[in-house]
């Protein structure tokens, strides 16, 4: 079997794209796409044309070890998820795993895949990693999806590289010239009729009057129902990101009620398993070398100096930070929390957002639950503050403050490293 576009999709997001070389979450050299080896060494550089070819040799390797290693039928998805996890954790930890021994006794696949998966979340020194934690739950979500069903009528294909429409379903090399033709890669065929399938092929009507021809199905995208990896989760109207932390940030200490900020942005390096931070209290030792909590510079000298990045706008709208949640990024927002909602005032305070529905954001305020009509606070009790639905209706003109366009907020969060685990699960 081969890994179809979700599995691609589900790995590329996980491990992201890194030009230069950089030490992953257990120190190894990584280049592109998770590419790790002897021939990755600091220095090493790729081009992401050059990353997507070595991408395409790496899921050969480890598209074998998992069509080798498991003696039992698997359909399209479950393949694709154990891809991304031998991708993540290696071959040799496929092949001395229970999660292995259990689906080639023949128990449950999605019962083994539910309770076998999440284990495998520890980084280095046995930590365990958020990132990780959730790329085992997107794994056993795409094991457990129902697999994919080609489907019928009319169709839009996309080549997945440069392929032939053929005239028999038949290898290319016992075709003569004029019963094929070359299609580039990313090539777009609307209104196509399905017609037949057969040897893994599938005879279309091409729209536009391009004639009757049969294509090789794994090189083209359409043919069949598609499951999409998102970096979200959705529950119900909610788009949400999953396990975020929360800090609580009056157990600071003395000047805990002035770091909102701080303790904001500390929940966003936690969410990317950013080293050295695990509370709030760790980032507060990085920003007080460079200066006041309150202001933004030392936040940004403390980010650059833990290796981790982001943005900040005084111009971000509603449908921005609609757009980071929906790339996998927190907003932490600045609003005005004192005053009624017609007339906000303050100094301003920080949140983070991390999902929206149809009318509200999904909020982390590390002071408590705001009144938003009244303003000041309805509740600073430890965890008051945690996974708020704030509607739009009366968050938006404190974060918003003269309409949409004016938001305050840190944007774009990123981290130099991707995340692997140990070669064993705990």
């Amino acid at each position: 079997m081969k890994t179809s576009q979700a599995g691609v999709d589900l790995i590329k997001a996980f491990e992201g794209i890194r030009n230069e070389a950089y030490l992953d979450a257990v120190n190894v050299w990584t280049v592109g796409y998770g590419h790790t080896g002897p021939d990755v060494v600091k220095g090493t550089w790729y081009t992401t044309q050059q990353a997507e070819v070595v991408l395409k040799k790496d899921l050969a390797k480890f598209e074998e070890a998992v069509n080798r290693l498991i003696n039992v039928k698997l359909n399209q998805y479950q393949f694709d998820a154990l891809v991304s996890f031998t991708f993540n954790v290696g071959a040799g930890a496929l092949e001395a795993s229970t999660l292995r021994k259990r689906l080639n006794e023949g128990q449950d696949p999605s019962v083994v895949a539910k309770e076998e998966l999440p284990r495998w979340n520890k980084g280095d020194k046995n930590k365990t990693l958020e990132g990780l934690t959730r790329r085992r739950m997107q794994e056993v979500e795409l094991f457990c999806t129902p697999p994919p069903k080609p489907l019928t009528g009319t169709v839009t294909i996309t080549a997945l590289k440069h392929t032939l429409l053929k005239k028999e379903p038949i290898p290319s090399e016992q075709l003569s010239s004029d019963q094929r033709a070359k299609v580039m890669q990313s090539r777009v065929i609307r209104n196509c009729t399905v017609l037949e399938r057969k040897n893994k092929h599938t005879y279309l009507e091409l729209g536009f009057g391009l004639g009757r021809w049969w294509v090789y199905d794994e090189h083209w995208t359409g043919l069949t129902t598609q499951t999409e990896i998102k970096p979200y989760a959705v529950q119900g109207d909610l788009r949400y990101l999953r396990n975020f932390p929360y800090f609580y940030q009056q157990d600071n200490g003395p000047e805990g009620w002035r770091q909102c900020q701080t303790s904001c942005v500390a929940m966003c390096l936690k969410y990317m398993d950013v080293p050295g931070i695990n509370d709030d209290v760790d980032y507060l030792k990085y920003v007080k070398k460079y200066g006041d909590t309150t202001h933004r510079e030392p936040h940004k000298q403390a980010l650059a100096e833990l290796g981790a990045y982001a943005r900040f706008s005084l111009a971000v709208n509603i449908q921005d930070v609609k757009d980071e949640i929906d790339q996998g990024r927190p907003v932490v927002a600045g609003i005005l929390h004192h005053g009624t909602v017609d007339q906000p005032t303050g100094t301003g305070h920080f949140v983070v957002i991390t999902g929206y529905g149809k009318d509200y954001w999904l909020v982390q305020d590390p002071y408590g639950e705001l009144d938003l009509v009244g303003g000041s606070w309805a509740n600073t009790s430890a965890t008051a503050g945690k996974n708020i639905h704030y509607s739009f209706k009366n968050l938006n003109p404190r974060l918003f403050v003269g309409g949409d366009g004016n938001g305050w907020c840190w944007l774009n969060f990123k981290k130099k490293q991707s995340d692997h685990a140990q070669d064993r699960a705990n």
